[in-house]
């Protein structure tokens, strides 16, 4: 595994540590709070509704968040997100504590979480590149990549058992304690770009035209050449695919399966096994052609869709489950190292906020459909159709291959070289 060389980085390893934690208070939460919402309202379809509002933020305010990050002290916003982030969670937990809870107030506080999340991972997310290096985008997101693999096989079932044998209150407080510490994690970082003093402009009037300018271009570059618009894609193809499936894994599991918490956690933590399994190929695929790459990476995923879909047993729906997340964590780095790799780096805050409103109104639609498929037909069709999502448009992209470079030879592309 290539995480020792970057975490010699003392800033990387901050970074990581920090990006561990919260992906692990994630990983929690992905199964607490869905659990939660679904027992107070018995119905997929409005739990689906409730996680939809940590979405709304993103569509909202992405935009103008990634051009708004652009000029501030990075690692201070990330921190100060964090914190805020964690005190919301502690909310929650006394408030559930003291059953002054419900689907409405759980929506609100996902709304401000998801809002703070997006501004920390903006902030976060530019930072890479300089503290990584460019020439090391690749192992940078093949090392965060596996804080991913690592809480996935580490949080659903310890979150699990923590649900079943400790009750949510418990589980809520971890998740917040977490983001505490990862709190102390980004406010350690020390990232030289912070320190670099932004142009001043004239007047207000000039402030605001740069300010839209520069919101327009970061949508204007994810549809400025093949490359990025390919990249865009299949972000919009994965993102969707990991909400859409996550949520419909856990209400088949529950209502089509019946099977118990931690048996839930269990099959959930299967795909950190397969994200691991991911993680030690990745740098065999250096040398293959990117675009190739992730549309072999997502029909391999489709097929760990169906496997899961036609199992009887829950040993090979965990398999299947493995196997879907291995191909798929492979096909995230990628598109990660390539979307950064071929975006100047004068563009990347406001092209990388662009992705998070296109991202958002995507994940919504998975969120949705995650509940509302089930409740109107099967969870066994839900996760047919979350199969064909993957494979039709890996099919199409297929033959757009020549667009593609390999892994190590990707390079900005600027607009004076446009395809």
């Amino acid at each position: 595994m290539t995480l020792k060389p970057l975490l010699i980085n003392r800033n990387f390893k901050y970074m990581w540590g920090s990006e561990f934690l919260s992906i692990l208070n994630g990983r929690f939460r992905e199964l607490v709070i869905p659990l939660i919402v679904l027992g107070l309202t018995s119905s997929p379809l409005v739990t689906a509704l409730v996680a939809l509002s940590q979405q709304v933020g993103t569509i909202l305010f992405a935009i103008p968040i990634g051009t708004w990050v652009e000029n501030k002290h990075k690692v201070r916003v990330a921190a100060t997100c964090h914190f805020l982030y964690g005190l919301s969670i502690f909310t929650l937990a006394f408030l559930l504590a003291t059953k002054n809870v419900n689907a409405v107030i759980i929506a609100f506080l996902l709304f401000v979480m998801g809002l703070l999340a997006l501004i920390s991972r903006t902030a976060f997310t530019s930072m890479i590149p300089g503290i990584a290096g460019r020439e090391n985008l690749l192992k940078a997101h093949t090392n965060i990549e596996a804080a991913d693999a690592i809480a996935i096989v580490i949080g659903p079932a310890l979150g699990g058992i923590l649900l079943a044998k400790t009750g949510s209150v418990l589980t809520l407080i971890i998740c917040a304690t977490l983001s505490l510490l990862s709190t102390m994690l980004v406010a350690m970082i020390r990232n030289k770009a912070d320190f670099k003093k932004a142009e001043r402009e004239v007047s207000k009037k000039s402030k605001f035209h740069t300010f839209l300018e520069r919101t327009l271009e970061g949508l204007q570059i994810l549809i400025a050449n093949p490359q990025q618009l390919i990249s865009t894609l299949a972000m919009c193809i994965l993102g969707f695919t990991t909400v859409y499936i996550t949520l419909t894994t856990i209400f088949y599991a529950q209502i089509t399966m019946e099977l118990s918490e931690e048996r839930i956690g269990i099959l959930l933590s299967s795909a950190g096994v397969g994200n691991i399994a991911g993680i030690l190929l990745i740098n065999k695929c250096k040398n293959k052609n990117w675009v190739t790459l992730i549309c072999i990476l997502m029909i391999i995923s489709g097929i760990g869709i169906l496997m899961m879909t036609v199992a009887n047993a829950f040993i090979m729906m965990c398999l299947g489950m493995a196997i879907f997340d291995c191909t798929l964590s492979m096909a995230f780095i990628v598109q990660g190292a390539v979307h950064q790799g071929i975006t100047p780096d004068e563009f990347l805050t406001r092209v990388r906020s662009s992705t998070y409103v296109i991202g958002g109104l995507i994940t919504m639609a998975g969120t949705f459909l995650a509940g509302a498929i089930p409740e109107l037909f099967t969870g066994k069709m839900a996760l047919i159709i979350g199969t064909l999502i993957l494979l039709i448009p890996a099919f199409i992209i297929l033959r757009f291959g020549k667009y593609g470079v390999k892994l190590s030879k990707i390079e900005p592309i600027h607009q004076n070289k446009i395809v």
